[in-house]
């Protein structure tokens, strides 16, 4: 049997194609692999940047709610001062009705 009967065997054919098919499908894994890995690390680095952007969220949120809660002290006190000026100024009107009504 000499090169060119090998050669032109389907054996040897058969083999090649399978070779070939094998390094093609183990090449595949190793890029699938690879993008796994950079789908992986991507999906961490998220992650961590939307924990940071919740953290801070969570920070604006609370000096929010105290400045909300001093507002609504302060609109209180001005209400109880509102109330309390209304007061004398009905008792002002009362006081000159009947000095008015006196005369």
């Amino acid at each position: 049997m000499n090169i060119s009967d090998i050669a032109s065997s389907q054996f040897v054919w058969a083999i090649l194609c399978i070779s070939l098919a094998a390094y093609v499908l183990r090449e595949m894994r190793k890029d699938s692999v690879s993008r796994e890995n950079n789908l992986i690390n991507l999906y961490e680095e998220s992650r961590v940047e939307s924990k940071n952007r919740e953290d801070k969220l969570m920070d604006h949120l609370e000096r929010s709610n105290e400045a909300q809660s001093q507002t609504a002290t302060t609109l209180e006190a001005i209400q109880d001062h509102l109330g309390k000026i209304d007061d004398r100024v009905g008792s002002l009107e009362a006081l000159a009705k009947k000095d008015n009504d006196k005369r």
